[in-house]
């Protein structure tokens, strides 16, 4: 595959998923809103278990929705041509007779039919590459934050002295922990801390113990073991990679705030339970602010986290001071939210733009460019080399996104060319020289050297999917099916093209597809020419 066909694969695939995350994020961060103000009289473990599960569901959401979406099609130009009066015909022939009397246009007339502009055409490439950068600064920034912690914090750090190790240690018997926790003291560490997602690190002020009394001590211990005994660092962890896929959701951001800040009521809850009196925790929490230098880095996990005013006060039971925002702050929060609600509504209504001249089809009147049901993801065209009992032969073959299929002569030897619908099963042969065509209405497959649909690709019985290999420079999945005994296929069907590129038969020999090349959409190479006559009538 070229690298431009891959950027265009890469723009198609991440601008549907962005454009399904903007807006289901805003509806999952306002139903996440609306739950956690319904249970903020009830505990804060059931909060937080529906912040994480409102974080998975801004994941879940997009990819759920284009997986189960249809595969990609028309649907918009289909509606606009069925309300002009302009219905799908299945028939090659009654189609081919549609557009002889509506005089389809030669190769000059549509080269100037007018198209979207190319900044339209790879507006989803920019949008995909737009976030990709900024995903890329955001895992930067993640990166650097954590190796900042890391030479700042740990490396400087000195084991922490016997008592406090063995305060530890009588901590987290009395939690039930049976995992070994590493404690050691830093001088610039801001408050007591869990640093590490698969080997957690207690880090702890130097100096804390003289600050705080046992009883505190215990208890700014217990919060900090209840986040390894809840294995809090590598919940937080992937909580930091939504945030880097959703970095440029508001909605997102705030609803990870409130995540942390849940998660912190938890564990300054199971720090009240372990030592059975709220004034002692938060007398702990107080002594905490005044070792503080500075806020602590994202990926640490700490009983002096902020809001510690807030969260001292619920300690309490007082009810939360609500800071009274000014006008300027008030009047840039409305507009932030009618930013995020303007914002969703255009990717809501937003689609992916289709091929470049399926526009121009439309307005030609060419039923191939505005099919109901797209067969294959794109028009393209091959080389096709059937090789049987040591003869070959080589044609080329065209297939439309549609379903039609034409086979001719690759070195124009034959004067023949073959028609096929995949939809309705009807052949016609073509005989360029004597300008005639011939209609078979009987309904049946062509076989070898044509693959038809309703094969391996769509689950049929008796198809065994054995693994990917790489044919004609291309990516495949490679299928086996049994029809009898006697009578065995493999498949090796384009990933990206649904289409089987070579195929192996016990009876009829081998199919390659060969000098693959996706091309713009022209339904004059599916039909038949008006000057052709019929040798027989349907």
């Amino acid at each position: 595959m070229s690298l431009a066909l891959l950027l265009e694969e890469w723009g198609r695939v991440v601008a549907p998923w962005l454009a399904h995350g903007v807006w289901q994020t805003s509806i999952v961060a306002l139903v996440a809103g609306v739950t956690l103000w319904l249970l903020r009289h009830r505990s804060a473990r059931a909060r937080y278990a529906v912040g994480c599960l409102a974080l998975a569901a801004l994941v879940l959401a997009p990819v759920a929705t284009l997986l189960l979406s249809p595969p990609a099609s028309t649907p918009t130009a289909a509606h606009a041509l069925e309300a002009g009066g302009i219905g799908r015909v299945t028939s090659i022939v009654e189609d081919s007779r549609t557009f002889a009397e509506g005089s389809l246009p030669g190769p000059a007339s549509r080269a100037t039919t007018p198209a979207p502009s190319s900044f339209v055409m790879r507006w989803p490439f920019v949008v995909g590459s737009l976030w990709f950068v900024g995903a890329c600064v955001a895992l930067l920034r993640l990166a650097l934050d954590w190796r900042r912690t890391t030479r700042r914090l740990v490396r400087p750090a000195t084991p922490a002295s016997s008592s406090l190790r063995q305060t530890t240690s009588h901590v987290a018997e009395r939690l039930g922990m049976r995992r070994r926790v590493k404690v050691l003291e830093s001088a610039f560490a801001p408050s007591p801390m869990v640093l590490g997602v698969v080997r957690p690190v207690l880090v702890l002020p130097r100096g804390v113990g003289e600050r705080l009394t046992p009883a505190q001590l215990e208890a700014v211990l217990a919060h900090e073991l209840t986040h390894v005994r809840r294995h809090d660092p590598f919940v937080n962890f992937a909580q930091c990679l939504v945030e880097v896929l959703f970095f440029f959701h508001p909605a997102a951001r705030w609803l990870s705030g409130q995540v942390r800040l849940e998660r912190e009521h938890c564990c300054d809850d199971a720090a009240v339970g372990f030592c059975g009196n709220a004034r002692v925790y938060s007398s702990a929490l107080l002594g905490l602010e005044e070792l503080r230098q500075e806020g602590g880095p994202v990926l640490a996990l700490g009983a002096g986290a902020r809001p510690l005013a807030a969260r001292v006060r619920r300690l309490l039971g007082q009810s939360p001071v609500t800071e009274v925002p000014r006008k300027t702050g008030l009047a840039a929060r409305l507009a932030g939210v009618l930013a995020v609600l303007a914002a969703s509504g255009a990717a809501w209504a937003w689609e992916v733009p289709v091929e470049l001249s399926r526009p121009a089809l439309e307005k030609a009147g060419l039923a191939e460019g505005s099919c109901s049901r797209a067969v294959y993801p794109k028009d393209f065209t091959a080389v096709a080399t059937y090789q049987s009992g040591g003869h070959t032969l080589r044609n080329r073959i065209s297939v439309s996104r549609c379903g039609r299929i034409r086979l001719e002569s690759a070195d124009g030897a034959s004067v023949l060319v073959l028609l096929y619908d995949v939809s309705t099963r009807e052949r016609v042969s073509l005989d360029v020289r004597a300008r005639t065509y011939e209609a078979i209405p009987d309904a049946g497959d062509v076989g070898l050297p044509l693959h038809l649909p309703g094969g391996c690709t769509e689950k049929q019985a008796g198809c065994e999917l054995q693994g990917e290999d790489r044919v004609a420079g291309r990516l495949t999945r490679r299928w086996h099916r049994v029809h009898a005994p006697h009578d065995t296929m493999t498949q090796w069907v384009d990933a990206e093209l649904g289409y089987a590129i070579r195929e192996e038969s016990d009876l009829f020999g081998t199919l390659t597809l060969s000098d693959i090349q996706p091309v713009d959409p022209d339904a004059a190479r599916f039909v038949i020419p008006s000057d052709f006559q019929a040798l027989s009538a349907l």
